[in-house]
Formats: structure tokens, C-alpha cells, sequence
């Protein structure tokens, strides 16, 4: 398998809502290829697309969101391991990845891709017990706080 040379970058998006209660629920999904991995929406810049872009594709692709949504990036960054993705093998200076975090309001139905074996609305203390990467843990805290002080910026 040939190496690609691209620089890449990956995006994270938290879908959320308001409950019947009037308090923030995040959707939380399971990794079909890892069931201890919970996280939010998760995808790899494709080239042309700005993170914004790839952000709204993604969670198209994995949760059947409207590919028009307001979204707002999130000052977290992170950066992953290039090996992590088994199906791709980068360039031997590659070594980590940026993954930039955002978030998308959205209270619709959604529709699991073959990524996820199931998805759990849940409240951010329920939410941060059950995501498994440290960095989606920073990310969540950073929406929850964002929310609860009203001060989330568009970002698309």
C-alpha cells in the first residue's frame, strides 16, 4: 500500500439538545470497530474541504443530520496517533494529527452509519462518564461550559 504524503486533519463534532427537563443532552455513539470507544462524530478532512465542511459531511454521513446546520467550533484541539487508522498508512513523518472539535445543535432523528453500533442521548455528567478519549472529555466539558454561559460562537 503506497504512502500518502497529504497533511491530514480530523474533525469531532457533539451533536446536542435540550430535554423535556430544559437541560442539555449530548448524543453519544459507540464505535462499531471498538465498543469501548464512545465518542461524538468523527471523520478525516477530505482534500478541499475546510474542517468546517468536513464537520457538517461527517455528521451527514454518520448521523443523517441536514448537510446545512449551524455548527460552532470549539477551542479544543487535540491531535491522534497516525496509526490509529488500520486502514491507512501515512507517510513515515506523520505521526500525529490534528482533530479539531465542534459542535451542532440538533434535536431530529438520526440515522446510525455502519461506524457506530448505537448512539445514547445523555446529559453531560452521564456523557463524560461514558466518552473514551481524554481529548473528547475536554471538548465535551468546553460545549457544556460554553452552553451554560451562552457564550457558543457560529462558526459556519
Amino acid at each position: 500500500m503506497p504512502r500518502d504524503k497529504r497533511k491530514p486533519e480530523n474533525v469531532h463534532v457533539f451533536l446536542y439538545r435540550k430535554n423535556k427537563d430544559n437541560d442539555f443532552e449530548y448524543a453519544i455513539f459507540q464505535r462499531a470497530d471498538n465498543p469501548k470507544w464512545w465518542q461524538g462524530i468523527s471523520g478525516g478532512v477530505e482534500v478541499g474541504e475546510t474542517p468546517e465542511q468536513a464537520a457538517l459531511r461527517e455528521s451527514f454521513e454518520e448521523a443523517g443530520t441536514p448537510v446545512i446546520m449551524p455548527i460552532y467550533r470549539l477551542d479544543t484541539i487535540s491531535y491522534i496517533p497516525s496509526n490509529i487508522f488500520s486502514d491507512h498508512v501515512w507517510d513515515y513523518s506523520i505521526l500525529m494529527i490534528p482533530m479539531f472539535h465542534f459542535a451542532m445543535p440538533f434535536d431530529g432523528e438520526i440515522t446510525l452509519s455502519y461506524e457506530h453500533k448505537i448512539y445514547k442521548w445523555l446529559t453531560y455528567e452521564e456523557a463524560e462518564m461514558k466518552v473514551y478519549f481524554h481529548d473528547t472529555k475536554n471538548a465535551l466539558w468546553e460545549l457544556n461550559q460554553r452552553l451554560l454561559r451562552g457564550n457558543l460562537t457560529r462558526a459556519l
